[in-house]
């Protein structure tokens, strides 16, 4: 998918810089290397969550949001949610992964869990 995008895009060095395309690159090989090596992480898996930022474009494209106000609140609440969620995926990743330098001592908490923690802490 990754390297359609690339090919159909029309400016090759503005996509390769997009938010998009660097949630690819820190997703998509430690996915092979997980495969290759027999094992899971967690790693930045969560940084697919900043696909969500992309919805106000979508909806504007398919004329669902029309008026500029609409717009700016579907952004503002696009951007609240992946921030929110990305913040709970780099909590989940540290808190299992455990402390340095040994990383002993993980936690097991799930990722709803840290989602949970975090609207707690926010409110």
């Amino acid at each position: 998918n990754l390297s359609q995008q690339f090919v159909a895009a029309n400016d090759k060095l503005h996509f390769m810089f997009e938010i998009g395309s660097f949630v690819d690159y820190f997703t998509i090989p430690p996915m092979f290397v997980s495969i290759y090596m027999d094992r899971t992480w967690i790693g930045l898996r969560f940084l697919r969550v900043l696909r969500l930022m992309s919805i106000p474009d979508i909806l504007q494209y398919l004329n669902v949001l029309k008026l500029s106000t609409s717009i700016r609140l579907t952004q503002l609440i696009a951007m609240f949610i992946s921030v929110w969620l990305c913040s709970a995926g780099i909590v989940h990743l540290l808190e299992n992964s455990g402390d340095p330098p040994d990383f002993d001592n993980g936690q097991s908490l799930t990722y709803w869990d840290c989602v949970y923690f975090l609207m707690v802490t926010m409110s």
